[in-house]
């Protein structure tokens, strides 16, 4: 048995659509499920979904938009100097670019700046925005940040400089003193859409200053919309539908560079800007100075693109180095703290870039489903810094609020958090961390989930409700790409793919359906061919040579059944790792126990182990079978290894036997080391056949053995060959060898399952 790593959630549909509307919008029958499942089933909401009419909202709808084009206009009319004051990550240099770009369209005087990660911090700066004044700026207008900076506004204010603040993100009790707030969630008005990015706040307001910005401005929205994981719908799906359709007509270059540099030139969708742009566009940032990717969004020469599309480059394969070296020391920390009970992982070091923090602390999540905060150590600062990354149970806002007085400086929300601590507290703080969670886990399960959209049959899945399935996309928050379950299919084929062979390729079904599950190659020693298996992935065509075939991304597997894996032959290597006290070795009682997850064939096997593994060949078939006498696992591994087999070789008959000893009686007395090899040619049989014969005569006391001096007892009690132990050893080991070594194994596996419920000593 696989067992899932998430808990399948599947919800079936409360309401449905009307079959004439079905009829209407000509839904398949999968759409119409996935439409059900998400509870778009009114006429209206399909209709904007699938049509191509657009929602974009009055921009002058957003607070205080008149009085910030009033002033904006203002300052170019009077050459006043303007900053726009921006982000480090995707979302603040796509909406730095288009706010600047806005601006110098109108001829304004316009400066940006993008504050320091690791000097200055998040959002307004003092020492930034003093230094603005000193050189004559006038008004600042901050794009994806300042809804938090009330003392840098407030300083600012009074010493002559407006500001103008747009931003998104949550706020708080009170306002900042600026001279006017646009942002979609003001209190005092109804913008009829909460959940714009900073780039869309920026885009609105460039709306109204162009009326009709260019297209390339509307591309840099989709970007950040995607790239900062806001809500993907209403307005922010018109943007980025319009943004994608703009990038693939005519794309810019700037972004073509990037791209050019990632190797990419197919069809740009959501998953390009998420996986491809957002995450260049983040680095910079991460890494040092976030200035180089707004200076690659601004340029306009294609080479200068190409040149600083490659500094990207450069800081994102380091990025890529940074956070493996700090994930491979994380994981190290995380499975120690795991095997000691910790609910919630705090891990700190020194020498970690902090601009990683946050991706390391999801990588960290996505193996152990448990809360994580990353910390770098700074001794010369004396504090710890760095992120922290949730699950769907636990609140990373109120857990960390809940030990606010162990930490210097944190904000956040459910799922994430940004921290500074002083070094002291990190272990009062881990400890009160663990503690909260165990008080949680007394009436919460932290057993993580993933949620069904539509279980499918395999007739279900063709390359036309595949294409079917993309016309709803963008997929993104709130608009999740839709997660497939895929019960009973049998497994036809499998193997690990790529590099390390880290990934596994699965063929399954009477259709061949292919499946890749990226990063689980070693679950291809853990599957048969003609296993059932249960999927969870998502669908997508696969192309190969002008071919189109449907195939599935898996998320997740399961298989109900215990599994009996074959390992016999030499050829498979199985790697565990014996200190895993997950399994259970079972071996030969002459050899040595290791530890105590170590069992002799015969020995009950303690419940905890959910994966046994048959390491040696047993002595007898009546040892097997009371170790799997009531046993329990979901795996059961047939190693079976022996030095020798020796049932080719057989057992000698009772005529050759007889002609041994005749031949014994006639000597009376033997040298077996001069003589042996005579006797072996004259009986027509191998050494070691010789040597098993003369211990049964030994053992029945038919001969004596004085180092290598073979002798007849002439006065023997009389036995049957057969009644000797060691006559009966080999006979063992020869049933042994011919069931467990070289039986069907089909006939085996039915077998062993049989033996659980068996009495002992029952025949096979």
């Amino acid at each position: 048995m696989i067992k899932s790593k998430y808990k399948w959630l599947y919800e079936p549909p409360t309401k449905y659509i009307a079959d004439d509307v079905a009829k209407a919008h000509r839904l398949t029958p999968i759409i119409k499920k996935v439409l059900e499942s998400k509870a778009i089933t009114k006429d209206s909401d399909i209709k904007a979904l699938l049509s191509e009419s657009t929602i974009s909202h009055d921009p002058r709808l957003l607070s205080d938009m008149d009085k910030a084009i009033d002033r904006i206009n203002q300052a170019i009319d009077k050459n006043e100097r303007i900053l726009v004051y921006g982000d480090y990550d995707a979302d603040g240099v796509t909406s730095t670019t288009i706010l600047v770009n806005t601006l110098r369209m109108l001829g304004a005087e316009v400066g940006w700046y993008i504050p320091n990660r690791f000097t200055e911090g998040y959002g307004p700066n003092e020492l930034a925005f003093r230094n603005a004044y000193d050189e004559g700026v006038s008004l600042i207008i901050t794009v994806d940040n300042g809804i938090q900076g009330h003392n840098e506004i407030k300083m600012i204010q009074e010493l002559g400089v407006d500001v103008i603040v747009t931003d998104h993100h949550e706020i708080g009790r009170t306002l900042p003193e600026a001279y006017a707030i646009v942002h979609p969630m003001h209190p005092e008005f109804d913008y009829p859409f909460h959940y714009l990015c900073g780039a869309g706040v920026a885009f609105k307001l460039s709306q109204v200053l162009l009326d009709n910005p260019p297209n390339y401005f509307e591309s840099l929205t989709a970007i950040g919309t995607i790239a900062d994981l806001v809500s993907l719908t209403d307005e922010n799906r018109t943007i980025v539908k319009n943004g994608l359709a703009h990038l693939n007509e005519h794309c810019p270059p700037q972004i073509k560079a990037l791209l050019n540099q990632a190797g990419f030139n197919d069809t740009i969708n959501e998953e390009t800007i998420g996986f491809i742009i957002g995450p260049r566009l983040n680095a910079a940032g991460r890494l040092e100075d976030a200035s180089l990717a707004a200076e690659l969004l601004m340029s306009e020469d294609e080479e200068e693109a190409e040149f600083l599309a490659e500094q990207v480059e450069h800081f994102n394969i380091e990025r890529k180095d940074i956070v493996a070296q700090i994930t491979e020391e994380a994981l190290v920390m995380a499975e120690e703290k795991v095997n000691a009970g910790h609910q919630f992982l705090l891990l700190a070091k020194e020498d970690w870039h902090e601009g990683v923090l946050g991706i390391v602390a999801s990588k960290i999540v996505e193996t152990y489903s448990l809360p994580t905060l990353i910390l770098n150590i700074d001794l010369e600062q004396n504090h710890a810094k760095g992120s922290a990354r949730s699950i769907e149970q636990v609140s990373m806002f109120e857990i960390l609020s809940a030990h606010q007085d162990l930490i210097t400086k944190f904000g956040g929300h459910h799922m994430a958090a940004g921290m500074t601590m002083e070094i002291d507290n990190i272990e009062p703080l881990e400890q009160g961390l663990n503690e909260w969670m165990a008080k949680l886990t007394e009436h919460t399960s932290l057993e993580p989930t993933k949620h069904v959209t539509v279980k499918l049959e395999e007739k279900d899945i063709t390359v036309g409700n595949i294409n079917d399935i993309q016309k709803l996309s963008p997929f993104g928050t709130d608009f999740e790409k839709p997660l497939f379950e895929i019960d009973d299919i049998d497994v036809t084929d499998v193997k690990a793919i790529g590099k390390d062979k880290a990934h596994l390729k699965l063929v399954a079904g009477e259709q061949q359906l292919q499946n890749l599950f990226w990063k689980n190659g070693q679950l291809a020693t853990q599957l048969e061919i003609g296993q059932p298996i249960s999927l969870l992935g998502h669908l997508q065509i696969n192309e190969w040579n002008g071919n189109q075939s449907p195939q599935l991304i898996i998320q997740d597997l399961a298989t109900n059944d215990e599994q009996i894996l074959d390992y016999r032959s030499k050829r498979k290597q199985l790697d565990i790792d014996p200190s895993n006290h997950q399994y259970a070795f079972v071996i030969h009682p002459k050899k040595e126990k290791l530890d105590d997850n170590y069992y002799f064939y015969g020995e009950e096997i303690d419940t905890t182990h959910d994966i046994i593994v048959f390491r040696d060949l047993p002595p007898n078939l009546e040892s097997v079978q009371q170790s799997l006498h009531g046993l329990t696992y979901s795996q059961l591994y047939l190693i079976l290894q022996h030095s020798q087999s020796i049932y080719f070789e057989g057992m000698p008959n009772a005529t050759l036997f007889k002609n041994c000893y005749k031949a014994l009686l006639n000597k009376q007395e033997m040298n077996l080391v001069q003589e042996g090899m005579q006797l072996c040619q004259y009986l027509r049989i191998k050494p070691n056949i010789l040597k098993f014969m003369l211990k049964v005569f030994l053992d029945l006391g038919f001969i004596t053995d004085e180092n290598g001096i073979i002798k007849i007892n002439n006065n023997p009690n009389k036995q049957a060959i057969e009644s000797s132990r060691i006559y009966q050893a080999r006979q063992a080991r020869i049933e042994v060898e011919q069931f467990l070594l070289y039986e069907d194994f089909s006939q085996l596996k039915k077998w062993i399952k049989n033996q659980k419920g068996l009495i002992i000593g029952g025949n096979r």
